[in-house]
């Protein structure tokens, strides 16, 4: 009778556990997983979007941002919460920010995490988001406008924009592509990009100077190839840290037969 009492008992109180209790009973007895968070740049003027994954064993997110600095960076804390979202805004034009994120479990504190680099600018990014080869535009007779970005801190963290085209190519055709940097007058200039076809070496892109994506094979092919910045020419040699967003146009001139082994 006693056993039946106690079994009784402790059917009631797994039934009348509120769902707090029942959730704390289950968590796990982890630590918070140390993660550094995603850093969204350009997508609103003076304004940096920042996230992170839920994570089970954190009572309160801790996100902190300092300004990037040669000297010693001094965080601020600019959220605490449960929300796994920050937007930063009304930040400073052309600046560059540092943010680290640390969790709290009880009276304890997790972290921080490594760095993330993040950019404010007037500035904002091209609405095309074909920064992967899944995401390539298509380059036919249409040119296209755009943007690409590369920034560096002092400690070496960079921010990088990769663009990426493909065009479809009959047998034994090239097709000449030109790209104007909106920041270089004079034709055959260097600019801050480079292309890179994709299986082979990357190569300096020159202002309004065509470069070949060519077809050598008895067949139709589909070519991808990427728009990437050339470091140098964004921050330039033995500077530690800066960067820029610039602003070209790029466009497919022709398609023609190819020189064989060319």
């Amino acid at each position: 009778m006693v056993k039946i009492t106690a079994c009784i008992l402790f059917l009631f109180t797994l039934i009348s556990c509120s769902p707090g209790m029942y959730e704390m009973l289950h968590r796990t007895l982890d630590d918070p997983k140390i993660v550094k968070p995603y850093v969204e740049s350009f997508t609103e003027s003076n304004a940096i979007f920042i996230s992170w994954d839920y994570d089970e064993a954190a009572d309160e997110y801790i996100l902190e941002r300092a300004q990037d600095s040669p000297f010693t960076l001094f965080f601020s804390t600019v959220y605490s919460g449960d929300e796994q979202h920050y937007a930063d805004r009304g930040l400073k034009d052309d600046t560059r920010y540092i943010y680290r994120l640390s969790k709290r479990r009880g009276n304890a504190v997790f972290g921080p995490s490594q760095e993330v680099l993040g950019v404010s600018s007037l500035v904002i990014r091209d609405l095309h988001r074909n920064d992967t080869m899944e995401t390539a535009l298509h380059l036919e007779s249409a040119d296209y406008i755009a943007n690409i970005y590369y920034y560096r801190s002092y400690s070496g963290l960079e921010l990088i924009d990769n663009d990426w085209f493909y065009i479809d190519l009959p047998p034994l055709r090239q097709a000449s592509v030109v790209v104007k940097d909106a920041e270089v007058e004079l034709s055959e200039s260097p600019t801050h990009f480079e292309y890179y076809t994709y299986g082979r070496e990357s190569n300096p892109v020159l202002n309004l100077r065509d470069f070949f994506i060519i077809n050598n094979e008895l067949q139709a092919n589909r070519f991808y190839f990427m728009l990437h910045p050339a470091k140098l020419q964004f921050v330039g040699s033995g500077i530690p840290a800066g960067g820029s967003i610039v602003q070209y146009r790029i466009s497919l001139v022709e398609i023609k037969a190819s020189q064989i082994g060319g």
